[in-house]
């Protein structure tokens, strides 16, 4: 076991600079998760979320060797290649994502349009036939 702690220390001192500016990049990014948290801007399956998943980042980053264990997983022969993998997927799930919320959005938007120039026009005294004829 002690050995397998000094590997570690060893694979992840000296940092390299990029190492560096990387976590030094999550940590900032999951500040802002915690800062909304604290804002009630997101709620505490969010924050777990994103905070496991910087976490994550960093470990990725330190310890680029347990990505293998992940891709032996997943039938792939190096960890790079399932990092790249897991990656797309959540990027073409991420965008999935917002197509739906975009749609929901601009419905909820033409909805609230029709209401209030509908209740616009009656409050007008003008006919209630362009009421029919919206919907």
């Amino acid at each position: 076991m002690q050995e397998y702690l000094i590997s570690i220390w060893q694979n992840i001192w000296p940092l390299s600079p990029i190492k560096i500016l990387f976590s030094i990049f999550a940590i900032f990014a999951w500040s802002r998760a915690v800062l909304r948290f604290r804002a009630k801007q997101m709620n505490q399956k969010e924050l777990a979320f994103w905070s496991f998943l910087w976490l994550a980042m960093i470990v990725v980053v330190l310890i680029p060797e347990k990505t293998t264990t992940l891709a032996k997983l997943l039938g792939m022969d190096r960890g790079f290649d399932a990092m790249t993998f897991i990656a797309i997927i959540a990027l073409f799930y991420s965008v999935y994502r917002l197509y739906i919320k975009s749609n929901e959005v601009d419905q909820e938007i033409t909805r609230i349009v029709r209401e209030t120039a509908l209740r616009l026009d009656v409050k007008k005294g003008r006919s209630k036939r362009l009421k029919r004829k919206i919907r």
